[in-house]
């Protein structure tokens, strides 16, 4: 629950952003049937093939069991042992495991590789474990999870991503899980890995990409980082990201067919190039800069200036620049003392010509005080002058009336 805080007040906060899709030209060919990109920090969707249709997420689910597993875990360099139930059953139902032994004793750090980099059902079953008791506690936390994060099509059924016909879904959800489990520096750390030896030494493993690159020459260096999955009814899954001019992209592929063809990391790599070859960074508003001024009331301050709290830019399509984009900005003229951080205060949209290419609410970055002191002085301040306009008023109607009363 905390880490979803977190993760709304940084989206909330500091960008306040309503999703919008930048562009509708995104020509790539995949061989995958279902695609979403979107960038983390905008919000803005570039692809969206099938987004919202039931899948099959194979191994991607594993994104889930590590990022849980984490809101658990207060040291990863403590060690455990695997156990035997961690492994029973694995060779029966096919899983790919990463190779642990009953007994064993490992690190939290290595059952946190070992889930993600050679896909191990024998870690995520002892992660699920250790960290909620059993994989039916794990599972339930599952879907509480994509609950709280507001994702209706996804219900999972167990730890690792074997098929199950309840165990579902989207591009969109997933994009969604990977981007809240980021927002832990420790699982982005194992998620960008491309190969890690455990602590004893006698596991070394390589993350999808990694062998995509070993066994097939794929040009990874622009990836930086990718779960993949695969069973007979998902066929080939990916969740990967990248980042093109700072901007951190998500993308969710599935259903690419043939086991062993890297089809799903090829899609990858093709999506990437194309960002890089057609899109380009155009900055709105450089950090510190005034985005809207307001008279600010209940307060000797007066005036408040909304700022950007960082360098907002938008990546979009090469043949826009920045003459064809109009600001508008929706707002109040003034603000009343005291606030809260996080209250919303404005909206500001992006267009290009009649198009919304990217809108975001403004949101106060700190609390605007008012201490009870100054509240007595800020009226007493009001009612002396007003009480001040009245005598003034009074004067100068008894003196009109002197006038009057002068006349012959």
């Amino acid at each position: 629950m905390k880490k979803i805080i977190t993760c709304m007040i940084t989206m909330i906060v500091c960008l306040g952003i309503v999703p919008v899709h930048a562009s509708e030209n995104f020509q790539v060919s995949l061989h995958s049937k279902y695609a979403y990109l979107y960038d983390q920090e905008t919000q803005m969707v570039y692809l969206d093939q099938k987004s919202q249709d039931k899948i099959y997420p194979a191994s991607m689910t594993k994104i889930l069991t590590v990022s849980l597993a984490l809101d658990k875990i207060t040291d990863i360099h403590e060690k455990v042992r695997i156990t035997q139930a961690d492994l029973d059953g694995l060779f029966e139902a096919g899983a790919t495991i990463a190779g642990f032994y009953a007994g064993e004793l490992v690190t939290y750090e290595d059952l946190l590789y070992g889930a993600l980099l050679p896909s191990g059902a024998d870690a995520c079953n002892a992660l699920a474990r250790l960290t909620y008791g059993s994989t039916d506690g794990m599972v339930m936390a599952m879907n509480q999870l994509v609950e709280q994060l507001n994702l209706k099509n996804s219900h999972f059924m167990n730890v690792t991503g074997l098929h199950h016909n309840e165990h579902y879904t989207t591009v969109y959800d997933m994009a969604m899980i990977l981007h809240h489990a980021l927002q832990n520096q420790t699982f982005e750390d194992v998620f960008n890995a491309r190969t890690y030896t455990s602590s004893m030494k006698n596991h070394t493993w390589s993350s999808s990409l990694q062998r995509g690159y070993m066994s097939y020459g794929l040009d990874i260096s622009q990836i930086d980082g990718a779960k993949s999955g695969f069973t007979d009814e998902a066929q080939l899954t990916l969740a990967s990201t990248m980042t093109f001019n700072g901007h951190q992209f998500i993308l969710v592929t599935a259903y690419a067919s043939g086991q062993y063809t890297q089809n799903h990391v090829r899609d990858a790599i093709t999506v990437c190039q194309y960002l890089h070859d057609h899109y380009h960074e155009i900055v709105l508003y450089k950090k510190d800069e005034t985005i809207a001024d307001y008279w600010l009331l209940q307060s000797f301050q007066f005036r408040y200036e909304y700022q950007a709290p960082q360098t907002l830019s938008i990546i979009i399509d090469n043949n826009i620049s920045t003459k064809d984009l109009s600001y508008q900005v929706d707002t109040s003229t003034f603000l009343v003392a005291p606030m809260k951080s996080g209250q919303k205060i404005g909206t500001v949209s992006i267009y290009n010509d009649d198009y919304l290419l990217y809108s975001y609410d403004m949101h106060l970055t700190e609390d605007i005080e008012l201490s009870m002191m100054e509240r007595i002085a800020y009226y007493a301040v009001i009612i002396f002058i007003i009480g001040a306009l009245i005598t003034c008023l009074i004067l100068v109607m008894k003196k009109i009336k002197h006038k009057k009363s002068d006349r012959p």
